[in-house]
C-alpha cells in the first residue's frame, strides 16, 4: 500500500502540474525530483514526459489548453538571426570595403477563423526593400527593427488562397532565381491564387508609389500586375519538374522617378530630378528540373529569360539567368550541404532596377557575373555558409567588382 500511495501522489502532483503549468523546463525539474525521491522510476519518468509533450502538442494544435489564452495557442512564431562578415571590392579601387552584418527576424502565424489567418513579421533593417541587413557601426548605437511584412490570407477548401496586405514576393510570384526580384522584398497589394496537382496560376494586384494630389490633380497611383501560368509535375523520390510564364504589366513607369531606383535604366533630368525614359512591361520564362539520386541527395538546374516589351527601340532590353545546384534538399539538419551556381545577365533596361537582387553590382541593371554559394549545417537549426560575387558592368569602361559574404544563422 505504502509504494501504491507514493506512486498516487507523485500522479496527482504531476497531473496537478500539468493543468496549471505548461513550461517544459517546469515539469522536467518536478520529474526529475520524483526520481530523485524513488517515487517513479527514470524510465517511467521519461515516459509521462513523451506522454505530456505529446498530449501538450495535440491540446496546442486544437487550441484546448485550459491554462493558455485562445491566442497563444493559435500564434506560431518562428525567427532567425544571421552574423555576416562582408569583404568587397571593386577593380582600381585602392581599397577594399570589409564590414560585419547582423539581420534578425521574427515572424508569427494565426489562425482567427475557419480558412482565415495572419501573418506578420518584423525584422532589422531601415526602410530598404531590399535589406534586412543592420552594419555593425557608429560606436555601438542601437539597431532599428521595422514592420517586414503583415497581411491576411483566406483559403478556399481545396484549390485558391487570397492574400491581401504585404508579403514576401515568393509568395505570389514563383521565379527560380533572384536576378529579377530580390528576396527580400515583400510585396505590397492583393494577390490570387490557384493550386492543383499540376497546374497553378499566381495573379496579383501591387501598388509601386501613392501619388497623391500633385497642382490639385488627383495622380493616377502606379501598379503592377502580374499573372503567372505555370505547370509542376513531381514523382515522389525522383524528379520534380516546374515552370512558368509570367506577364508584368507596370501600368506607371515612363515618366516617373522612384524611391530607391540605383538609376541604371535609361532616364533624363528635368533639372536635378531623374525620370525614367522608358516603360517596363516585360515577359518571363522560367524552368527548374529537380532529381532525386543516390550518391547526391539533390540535383537541381534552372533558368530564366526575360524582355521589356514595352521599351524603346534599339534599347537593351532582355535578361537571362542560369545555374545548378547539388547536394541536400535543404540544408536544415546536420550533415546537411549544398552547393549552387548561378549566371545572370540583365541589360540596362530589361527590368526596373530598384528590384533585382541587391547584393549584384549594388543592385544595378547592365551587369553580368557569376556567383557561388556554399553552405554547410552544423548541427540543427545552425548553418553556415559562403556566397562570392564576381559581376562586372556591359557598358563603358569595364569595372568588375569582387564581393565575399560569409555567414553564421541561427534558426529558432
Amino acid at each position: 500500500m505504502h509504494n501504491r500511495t507514493k506512486l498516487l501522489i507523485g500522479l496527482i502532483l504531476l497531473l496537478l502540474v500539468a493543468i496549471s503549468q505548461i513550461w517544459a523546463g517546469e515539469l522536467d525539474l518536478l520529474v526529475q525530483e520524483l526520481v530523485a525521491k524513488g517515487i517513479i522510476d527514470p524510465g517511467r519518468a521519461q515516459e509521462i514526459l513523451t506522454l505530456t509533450e505529446e498530449e501538450m502538442r495535440k491540446e496546442l494544435a486544437k487550441g484546448q489548453v485550459a491554462t493558455l489564452p485562445n491566442w497563444i495557442q493559435k500564434l506560431g512564431i518562428k525567427g532567425d538571426f544571421r552574423f555576416r562578415n562582408q569583404w568587397e571590392k571593386f577593380d582600381g579601387d585602392s581599397l577594399a570595403r570589409t564590414r560585419q552584418r547582423i539581420r534578425f527576424r521574427l515572424s508569427g502565424e494565426a489562425d482567427v477563423a475557419q480558412g482565415f489567418k495572419i501573418g506578420f513579421g518584423l525584422a532589422s533593417g531601415s526602410n530598404d526593400p531590399r535589406s534586412t541587413n543592420q552594419t555593425l557601426e557608429n560606436s555601438f548605437e542601437t539597431k532599428t527593427i521595422m514592420l517586414d511584412y503583415a497581411y491576411g490570407e483566406y483559403n478556399f477548401p481545396q484549390y485558391v488562397t487570397i492574400l491581401g496586405g504585404k508579403f514576401y514576393n515568393d509568395r505570389a510570384i514563383w521565379a527560380p532565381t533572384d536576378y529579377m526580384w530580390d528576396t527580400d522584398i515583400t510585396l505590397e497589394g492583393i494577390a490570387g491564387l490557384i493550386k492543383t496537382k499540376r497546374f497553378y496560376i499566381n495573379s496579383g494586384l501591387y501598388v509601386l508609389d501613392e501619388m497623391g494630389k500633385v497642382k490639385n490633380v488627383i495622380k493616377d497611383n502606379p501598379r503592377l500586375f502580374v499573372l503567372q501560368p505555370g505547370i509542376a509535375l513531381a514523382r515522389e523520390g525522383l524528379y520534380r519538374f516546374k515552370t512558368a510564364l509570367t506577364y508584368y504589366n507596370f501600368n506607371k513607369t515612363r515618366n516617373m522617378s522612384f524611391d530607391h531606383a540605383k538609376w541604371s535604366n535609361s532616364y533624363y533630368k528635368v533639372g536635378s530630378i531623374k525620370y525614367l525614359a522608358n516603360g517596363y512591361n516585360s515577359l518571363s520564362v522560367a524552368v527548374y528540373a529537380e532529381i532525386f539520386d543516390k550518391i547526391f541527395p539533390y540535383i537541381g538546374i534552372f533558368g530564366e529569360y526575360n524582355t521589356n516589351v514595352q521599351a524603346k527601340a534599339d534599347t537593351a532590353d532582355k535578361g537571362m539567368a542560369f545555374g545548378a545546384v547539388v547536394g541536400s534538399v535543404k540544408v536544415s539538419d546536420r550533415g546537411n550541404w549544398q552547393i549552387k551556381y548561378q549566371y545572370r545577365k540583365l541589360e540596362k533596361d530589361a527590368w526596373l532596377d530598384f528590384l533585382p537582387d541587391s547584393d549584384t553590382y549594388s543592385g544595378k541593371t547592365d551587369i553580368k557575373g557569376h556567383e557561388l554559394i556554399l553552405q554547410y549545417c552544423l548541427t540543427k537549426n545552425v548553418v553556415i555558409g559562403f556566397d562570392y560575387y564576381i559581376i562586372e558592368n556591359l557598358r563603358g569602361t569595364i569595372v568588375p567588382e569582387t564581393l565575399w559574404q560569409m555567414d553564421i544563422q541561427f534558426k529558432f
